[in-house]
């Protein structure tokens, strides 16, 4: 009996000594590597092109968009407008029983429409056609002035107006209170108006506004083919600039879609968080969003990984912590779009692999920075 009890002593005394010599063996070599971080530091060059990287952004034709500003001025005819001369009468007459009806007339003055025609004539009588698209109502009233000067003694007075405007069909579709068609006068035809017809910008906000012209669609391109308009949106809610409108255009006013970043690895809570157009956030405020670092393996650098515009993906580390001291990289700005990645480094792994093996085989927990001190 006294002999088992002795076999077992031993055994157990060496299965012991075993465990405890691979534990050391394992501490050992933990610690002549865990001191050290072997992360290598960025170039001047990596800094420099990790600065300058960035993310697709639309395109801003300027060329385009000053093709298409808004003209200011008086109002300019268009073929389609019906106009309205107020003017003597006698000017109308072309024969004589005309001429004997307009001097029974009471009225000094009679009033005369015409259309402006395609081709942006019209007619009045005695002067036969004149041009008159494209001009303001001053000039098509000094114009026809001049006309009948020829053929009275004092100069007629001809006072001209807009009977009836010509009115084109526009879309708009998107972030709007009220999507739909529009129809607008030709003094309407802008997007600041039409996107007041349409109710304003949702409270949800814009990106920007794409504006597909009609030659692009007449050309069978479909939209996301063609060339559009772009114009960026200034707080979320005003296109940067007005524009002249043209009848068959499509205005898309593109929601904002909320860019995220992502906190990834030795932190308490990863995952993808809203950048809001308005923020500027740093790493600090990432890791802070992410619940703080991990107070186990205590890492002491970052990596931010930045997708370029050509797809290619530039990476930096940053050292947060040194001699104990936080470093000014806590307050290196981020973009939307980054990810923000706190990994192992073999310093990290081996705080991880001190503390979960000192818990498991004694119950008391040790961390890794109670061995490097």
């Amino acid at each position: 009996m006294n002999f088992a009890k002795s076999t077992l002593s031993c055994v157990l005394r060496t299965l012991l000594t075993e465990r405890m010599g691979v534990c050391i063996s394992i501490f050992m070599s933990l610690y002549f590597i865990g001191c050290s971080d072997q992360v290598r530091a960025p170039t001047e060059a990596e800094l420099v092109a990790f600065e300058e990287a960035g993310s697709i952004k639309p395109t801003v034709d300027m060329d385009r968009i000053q093709q298409a500003k808004l003209k200011t001025g008086p109002y300019r005819v268009v073929s389609g407008d019906v106009l309205e001369f107020t003017m003597p009468a006698l000017l109308q007459a072309v024969t004589a029983a005309e001429v004997q009806a307009a001097q029974a007339r009471e009225e000094a003055n009679y009033p005369y429409l015409c259309r402006v025609r395609n081709s942006g004539t019209i007619t009045l009588p005695g002067i036969g056609r004149m041009h008159a698209a494209g001009m303001s109502l001053s000039e098509i009233e000094e114009k026809v002035t001049e006309e009948y000067r020829s053929y009275v003694t004092l100069e007629p007075s001809v006072f001209v107006r807009i009977a009836e405007y010509k009115t084109a069909k526009v879309y708009i579709a998107g972030a709007v209170t009220e999507p739909g068609v529009y129809s607008l006068h030709a003094d309407q035809m802008t997007l600041s108006y039409l996107l007041t017809e349409a109710g304003g910008i949702s409270e949800a906000g814009a990106a920007v506004v794409r504006i597909i012209r009609s030659e692009d669609k007449n050309n069978g391109t479909s939209p996301s083919e063609g060339k559009p308009i772009l114009l960026p949106v200034v707080d979320t809610n005003i296109p940067f600039q007005d524009m002249a409108l043209e009848e068959g255009d499509t205005v898309v006013v593109e929601q904002i879609q909320m860019p995220l970043f992502s906190v990834l690895g030795l932190v308490s809570k990863p995952g993808n968080f809203p950048y809001p157009p308005s923020a500027e956030y740093n790493v600090t405020q990432a890791i802070a969003f992410a619940g703080g670092l991990d107070a186990v393996a205590e890492p002491r650098y970052v990596t931010i990984y930045r997708l370029d515009e050509d797809g290619s993906v530039v990476r930096v580390p940053f050292e947060l912590i040194r001699d104990g001291e936080f470093t000014e990289a806590l307050g290196t700005p981020i973009r939307p779009g980054d990810v923000v990645a706190i990994e192992h480094t073999p310093r990290t792994r081996a705080n991880a692999t001190i503390h979960n093996l000192v818990r498991i085989n004694t119950g008391f927990y040790v961390y890794g920075r109670d061995v490097w001190d």
